[in-house]
């Protein structure tokens, strides 16, 4: 209850110190009569343009509009709020400082009953479309020690000052200038645990579970490790070549790459149908490695091993994410894919692998007949050494 709303959260924030985004602590609803559109007008110029509209309940990026200029704030509300009441059942939505080319900091919490509560380090989800995560990873190449003990301290804070139990996410905004603010609890696992527990060797379900069941925790704030470098992406359902519009259909094929250090969170099949009702997400690729460096070309490899056949999916966008050299440096925000967009703009067109693979697909094709002049029944089909002529490099082949 004090968590799971945002504006409650934010008032319970600023009463226990933790720094908050400049912005209202009431809400108002475009289908309400008591007057909250001055209200929400008089916020918007109290800290200021460019304003952020949010759901004050739900998440996923649902409910949210940017406002650049007054005149464009109620066409956001009517719009935010619509969304917020048809996605969560509440229309009630609130106004905050819009940051520019913030970077999305998140540290992983988990809390016992009997008033521990630890942190699991960070994740840095910058890369996002639509105010939704596309990119995940731990740790975030911005941070240090000094800059990861002070933000986890907070995160430890605003669960204590909850008496929260449970896993959970405390998200941040870290600012070009060093400074972070409190945006949200997540209570709840959320989509990127896996590259928590790759860094932290922790299952999160199990504590979760022992939580639950009444168990302290096990594992002190002093026994917590990092070791290596983990990145997710989720592989979606959509078209990012037209504006990430969703995709639905029949999944031909798909086959999930292996390998070490690579996880796969999926609930797709070859034959499984993709609706228009859901998420567009299809499952999680997961890799974690010695360093950044390595865990990017891991990942590449990985997603050039992930055939999804049958819909338009984000794969071919994420590779291309994966050799960008703004991404490759860390220089991540969330207003990344806008920063960006020449970039992707470009290899829109990019045809690489389309020959080879329509190679492949005609070859695939044809007919497994027996090699001429054997008999049905004998096992051996054509192969190019059976079936290509007596041509050589140097001459003609003696085809006997």
């Amino acid at each position: 209850k004090l968590l799971g709303n945002k504006i409650e959260a934010r008032k319970l924030m600023i009463k226990a110190g933790v720094p908050v985004i400049p912005g209202m602590l009431t809400g108002g609803s475009a289908q309400s009569k008591n007057g909250s559109y001055s209200g929400l007008r008089s916020e918007a110029k109290k800290i200021g343009y460019p304003v952020l509209v949010k759901a004050a309940s739900g998440g996923g990026g649902k409910g949210m509009r940017v406002v650049q200029q007054e005149k464009d704030l109620e066409e956001a509300v009517e719009g935010a709020s619509r969304e917020a009441k048809s996605a969560f059942g509440d229309g009630t939505v609130y106004i905050e400082k819009f940051l520019e080319k913030p970077r999305h900091i998140e540290f992983q919490i988990l809390a016992d009953n009997f008033g521990n509560v630890i942190h699991l380090n960070e994740r840095e989800c910058s890369i996002q479309r639509r105010h939704q995560k596309i990119v995940e990873e731990s740790p975030s190449p911005a941070l240090d020690e000094t800059m990861r003990q002070k933000m986890g301290e907070v995160a430890v804070l605003a669960a204590k000052s909850a008496a929260y139990t449970n896993a959970g996410t405390v998200e941040m905004l870290l600012d070009t200038s060093g400074k972070f603010y409190f945006l949200e609890v997540n209570t709840r696992l959320q989509v990127e645990h896996p590259v928590t527990e790759l860094t932290a060797g922790i299952d999160l379900v199990h504590e979760q579970i022992r939580i639950a069941s009444g168990a302290k925790l096990s594992i002190s704030q002093e026994e917590v490790t990092q070791t290596g470098h983990a990145i997710e992406v989720r592989i979606y359902a959509e078209d990012p070549d037209n504006g990430f519009l969703p995709s639905s259909g029949d999944i031909l094929f798909t086959k999930e790459p292996t390998g070490p250090g690579v996880r796969v969170d999926s609930g797709i099949y070859s034959g499984c149908n993709v609706p228009v009702y859901y998420d567009p997400i299809l499952s999680k690729l997961i890799v974690h490695a010695a360093d950044r460096k390595t865990a990017i070309k891991r990942m590449k490899k990985a997603l050039s091993n992930y055939p999804v056949l049958g819909v338009k999916t984000s794969v071919d966008f994420l590779k291309k994410l994966m050799d960008n050299t703004t991404f490759r440096k860390g220089d991540l925000s969330t207003d990344f894919l806008e920063r960006e967009s020449e970039y992707f703009e470009k290899s829109k067109n990019d045809r690489s692998g389309f020959y080879e693979a329509s190679i492949a697909a005609a070859l695939f094709e044809q007919p497994s007949a027996v090699h001429a002049g054997m008999s049905p029944g004998n096992s051996e089909h054509l192969s190019p050494w059976t079936t290509l002529g007596n041509w050589a490099i140097a001459g003609s082949r003696d085809n006997s």
